[in-house]
């Protein structure tokens, strides 16, 4: 074997550090190993250590082939600790993978039909989980809040069809979007789209990949695409602190376009030791969604949410008692200043003095708010709510108490001692009372603004799946099936998170400090600053009249370039 094409000692480590810290080996090893009938001739160890490793060497692709021709370049010893006996071949691979799609599968008695669960105890989405996140050291300890987004995943084989007007097979409740046009006629291929398992439409070969919106990026608008959404959970600072790298703590695979609730209530129940989530800051396509599916299940399990709200989402609506009303999500008393109804919404073109303009407006509307008072119950998805003038915020002749703040900070209400108003009461909200666009802070504050603003950690660690860490793209894995991509897609994560351990915070897998050394952010380095160098500016040239060939430079030529006279 040459010794220059082996896989470095360093590589070899990291890939085996990457299956013993996810712990799904023994899982496997155990449930899928039968009792009767020809013993499988590679280890499963040895299985999961190449794919592991091919995703490091790979750059954010994981191919079959690639993981042979890893397997063939393996050291002796290095099979020796794989317990290798044999040659690994391409076929082995494939159906390793193959076995563990099945595995995780539902199967159906032959006899009598009676459903069974999978061979397997660990979904997909535990798989991934663990195997993404498991190399992650005890050190780094997850953080209570949390980005929950998706992202986009093409499938390796071509679009065949069209949906009719081309829009996407989408779900009726999903987050609208705008029409996709392509940039040239299609035609459909005879005997597509097909119908597929699920009843959706089936545009290319793989039996799992459904058409779905994409956010556009390098300039380009958003489209459609053929594959799966990805779905990530990444650490995120608590509100004031420092910043922190994106570690991606949980992943989820699902056809593009379906239901986001379902993937991501998957991936938060797939978080696995460490503090529990208590704030999250999720996407609009999951907030959009119905509160009987997305918002009072979050709410069930102890999280707040910080969300942004699609224009549809922003209207005015009756309040529970006389003298309120809804407002962006937040529940006001009538006496808001009529200026402060209709605000514009936050877009991406805005200067940071133009959005604080806009959430100092915002916070104008703050005093005639009603305030969360106490803890929600949970279980039944309540929360007490107080006016504005019970805690300070305006004066009303109604709570004479609040009469005897200073005018010169807090408004006076308009109300008319006597007479019945709401600026005094207290005001308890069900689950049936606009629950998916309610939260703690008011939408559009300042407080909003930079707790939301968060976000953004869930959007870097796109970045370095994509582009930073790792280029995951179209035909990053060429597989068919949603389980046996997610099976390869978990690799390529546990490879990006491994990268930014190593670049963010020291932390090698082939050399891991010790378990009672803190581990630290290293500071990120700034880009060196060039001093601009003055110039002059050039003088126009003189425009040529059209039709004319330009003209020559009259300067004397070298007397080297003269032809001699003959």
């Amino acid at each position: 074997m040459i010794t220059e094409r082996c896989v470095s000692a360093e590589t070899f480590v990291r890939g085996l550090a990457v299956v013993n810290a996810s712990g799904v080996e023994p899982v496997i090893q155990a449930e899928m190993t039968s009792r009767t009938g020809r013993r499988r001739v590679q280890p499963w160890r040895a299985i999961l250590t190449v794919l592991a490793i091919t995703a490091l060497e790979g750059n954010g692709s994981l191919l079959l082939s690639r993981a042979m021709g890893v397997a063939e370049r393996l050291s002796d010893a290095q099979r020796a600790s794989l317990s290798m006996t044999k040659p690994m071949t391409y076929a082995q691979i494939e159906s390793a993978v193959a076995d563990l799609d099945v595995a995780m599968t539902e199967r159906v008695h032959p006899l009598t039909g009676e459903v069974l669960p999978p061979r397997l105890s660990i979904d997909l989405t535990a798989f991934m989980t663990r195997v993404a996140t498991g190399l992650i050291p005890a050190q780094i300890t997850r953080t209570s809040t949390l980005s929950l987004d998706s992202t986009d995943y093409e499938t390796h084989y071509r679009r065949r069809s069209w949906k009719h007007h081309m829009k996407p097979d989408v779900a009726a409740t999903a987050l609208p979007e705008d029409d996709f046009e392509p940039a040239k006629p299609t035609v459909n291929e005879p005997g597509w789209p097909r119908a597929g398992d699920d009843g959706r439409l089936q545009h290319s070969v793989d039996p799992d990949a459904r058409d779905g919106y994409r956010a556009g990026k390098n300039k380009s608008r958003k489209g459609v695409f053929v594959g799966w959404d990805l779905h990530l959970a990444v650490d995120t600072p608590a509100l004031g602190e420092r910043g922190c790298p994106p570690l991606v703590r949980a992943a989820s695979l699902a056809p593009a376009g379906s239901d986001k609730a379902t993937a991501g209530r998957a991936v938060l129940d797939a978080l696995d030791g460490g503090p529990a989530c208590t704030t999250l800051l999720a996407d609009r396509g999951y907030t959009y969604l119905d509160s009987q599916r997305w918002a009072l299940p979050i709410h069930r399990l102890g999280i707040d949410q910080v969300i942004d709200l699609h224009t549809s989402q922003r209207k005015t609506r009756p309040g529970p008692i006389p003298g309120t009303f809804y407002l962006d999500g937040g529940l006001f008393v009538t006496h808001l200043p009529k200026r402060l109804h209709k605000l514009s919404a936050f877009s991406l073109g805005m200067t940071a003095e133009q959005t604080d303009t806009l959430c100092a407006t915002y916070d104008e509307r703050a005093p005639y708010a009603f305030t969360p008072l106490g803890k929600p119950d949970r279980e039944r998805g309540t929360q007490r709510y107080r006016g504005p003038a019970l805690t300070g915020r305006v004066r009303c002749p109604n709570t004479p108490a609040s009469m005897r703040l200073d005018p010169a900070k807090r408004p006076t209400t308009p109300c008319v001692e006597g007479e019945p108003c709401a600026c005094g009461t207290t005001v308890t909200l069900g689950p049936e009372d606009y629950s998916a666009t309610r939260q703690r802070l008011l939408y559009g504050t300042t407080a909003w603004k930079a707790s939301y603003g968060r976000r953004s950690a869930v959007e870097s660690a796109n970045a370095n799946l994509k582009v930073h860490h790792a280029e995951l793209r179209r035909g990053s894995t060429r597989v068919m099936g949603t389980r046996r991509t997610g099976i390869l897609l978990a690799f390529i994560l546990a490879a990006v998170n491994a990268s930014v351990l190593l670049s963010r915070y020291g932390y090698d897998l082939a050399a891991p400090t010790d378990a009672s050394e803190p581990l630290t952010p290293k500071p990120t380095p700034r880009p060196a600053r060039h001093r601009r160098r003055d110039f002059a500016r050039r003088p126009k040239r003189r425009k040529q009249p059209p039709g004319r060939a330009p003209t020559r430079s009259t300067s004397p030529a070298r007397p080297d370039s003269f032809e001699p006279i003959t």
